[in-house]
């Protein structure tokens, strides 16, 4: 006979699991195409240079409220099945292993207070919440919820029953550590590859203004192009013409190593050609002559050329100096829109 509880916890890993275990295969195929494409979707709206963030937010609440339903639906298509038999939807009297499974991975430690099993429920649940702490601070103890809430899942699930066969508990505390692990190393795979800064000023106006939050992406083969919107950290040169400098900065790359830059009569020329730029705030109002940009180094400035301090008062930005290209706002969802020079 099928436990509905079972079904819970195979749709605690992907909507639609449970429904296929249920011998319900159509609406398990539907939900899982369907919880597969508003995943996709919304993930591509929001971090893609041309996705709409609004929308990408709509999709992924959707999919909250898909994977919520799936849970219930999983549950009642099996306790429907034989309602006199199940008795209990959340099974009090008859106590259900799989159902202390579920909430153990809900909060590690509940499955044992279901158990009757207060002292050891206590420890796993504050050996869930420290480890959950200590890995904001040490990535590689990342290893260590999933872990826990593997071994409380399957230690939950055999105090009901010493002599019960383990071979399908094994197999679901293993899919829990890796599921587990999984989605603990998603958010560090993407950190590794992009950054969320906040504008602190008005330097990049009207590209950037101030309190826009935007996406940069972190790329060890980078190659920085003319006119693209860049983060670095401070060079010697700036940190000496500011007493208290920013950890970061937000410019746009103008003249590239070889090259000269003139500013004069309010238009930008390299190596005597002027730059079409249909992004200032003003032309700038100040004259300025490079010598060549050196191998390796930058001429930056900022969108808004009379209030920025930039390449032309502090000079050239090493390489090593840049952290990332910025391809898009993301925030408010009002200004959101690519940064890429699509030029």
């Amino acid at each position: 006979m099928k436990d509905p509880w079972l079904a819970v916890n195979l749709s605690l890993f992907f909507p639609g699991l449970g429904q296929l275990y249920a011998t319900n295969f159509i609406r398990g195929i539907i939900l899982i195409i369907l919880q597969s494409l508003l995943i996709g979707t919304g993930l591509w709206s929001v971090f893609s240079p041309e996705g709409d963030v609004a929308s990408g937010l709509i999709y992924l609440a959707i999919a909250i409220g898909v994977y919520i339903f799936n849970l219930f639906d999983a549950l009642l298509l099996i306790y429907y099945q034989a309602p006199e038999v199940y008795q209990e939807r959340i099974p009090r009297k008859v106590k259900n292993p799989w159902f202390a499974v579920a909430i153990s991975r809900i909060l590690p430690g509940l499955g044992h207070f279901y158990a009757n099993q207060s002292v050891l429920g206590l420890i796993l649940m504050t050996t869930s919440l420290i480890s959950l702490r200590l890995q904001v601070f040490y990535w590689p103890l990342l290893i260590l919820s999933p872990l826990i809430a593997a071994i409380a899942a399957y230690h939950a699930y055999i105090s009901f029953s010493r002599t019960a066969k383990r071979t399908l508990i094994s197999l679901m505390a293993g899919a829990i550590f890796f599921v587990g692990l999984l989605i603990n190393y998603i958010p560090k795979g993407i950190d590794q590859r992009l950054a969320m800064f906040i504008l602190p000023s008005q330097s990049m106006h009207p590209t950037l203004e101030t309190g826009d939050r935007i996406f940069v992406g972190k790329d060890q083969n980078y190659q920085p192009q003319r006119q693209d919107v860049i983060v670095f950290h401070p060079s010697e040169e700036l940190k000496e013409l500011d007493q208290n400098p920013a950890d970061y900065y937000t410019k746009r790359i103008i003249g590239l190593p070889g090259e000269t830059v003139t500013i004069e009569g309010g238009i930008v020329y390299i190596n005597g050609t002027p730059l079409v730029e249909d992004y200032l705030a003003e032309n700038p109002d100040y004259e300025f002559k490079s010598p060549v940009i050196p191998a390796n180094q930058y001429f930056v400035l900022g969108d808004n050329r009379n209030d920025s301090f930039d390449s032309h008062i502090w000079g050239m930005l090493p390489r090593e100096n840049i952290y990332g290209k910025a391809y898009k706002i993301y925030w408010p969802l009002q200004r959101v829109r690519s940064l890429l020079n699509t030029d």
